[in-house]
């Protein structure tokens, strides 16, 4: 009998216990999600013109020279302009080129800008080479790449790393990757 009472008072416990963990995972899942820092940070940003400290960050050419992004942009005004931020070290970026060449030959009046962010400029241009990329070439000669200046300004989480801006000069398209190819191509039909 004794054995009977103690089997039943654990019965008991347990599925007492039991309710109460379903009580509280039924009141936490019922609860809104907050949002994080960086959504609202993300809403607050505009991204239809470039921030200062991108138009201000200095990238060098292939002939050794600097040049300013804001410098960069106003060389190509008047014109439709994909940018493209990549790096020889990144197997997406080099992945991604043969779409981007298609892009190219679809539409030739667009300036195709890149913008490397490989550790030496001789890597940079090594890849330039040994993957026939084409278009202006830039590199941006920052230690911390990604997390750098320029990588902040336009909120760079992920290489590859496509923009499109309107001949007016309007960031049409502020954050693509290799998944946006199909709305990268519509876009430039749109825009001509």
């Amino acid at each position: 009998m004794k054995k009977i009472f103690i089997a039943l008072s654990i019965l008991a416990l347990t599925a007492t216990a039991c309710k109460q963990q379903t009580e509280k995972l039924e009141v936490i899942s019922t609860e809104e999600p907050t949002p994080t820092a960086t959504t609202t940070e993300d809403a607050n940003v505009d991204t239809t013109k470039f921030a200062p400290a991108a138009l201000n960050q200095v990238f060098h050419k292939l002939d050794g020279n600097t040049i300013s992004f804001q410098e960069i942009l106003t060389q190509y005004a008047g014109k439709n302009i994909l940018i493209d931020v990549w790096a020889a070290w990144c197997p997406d970026c080099i992945k991604a080129l043969p779409e981007i060449k298609k892009i190219k030959a679809a539409f030739p009046e667009v300036v195709f800008v890149n913008l490397s962010l490989d550790k030496t400029p001789e890597a940079w241009k090594e890849a330039i080479e040994k993957y026939g990329i084409e278009g202006e070439q830039f590199h941006l000669n920052d230690e911390k790449r990604m997390k750098g200046t320029f990588g902040q300004a336009i909120q760079l989480n992920w290489i590859p790393r496509y923009m499109v801006v309107n001949k007016e000069g309007k960031i049409e398209l502020f954050n693509a990757t290799e998944k946006n190819f199909e709305d990268i191509k519509a876009l430039l039909n749109t825009i001509q």
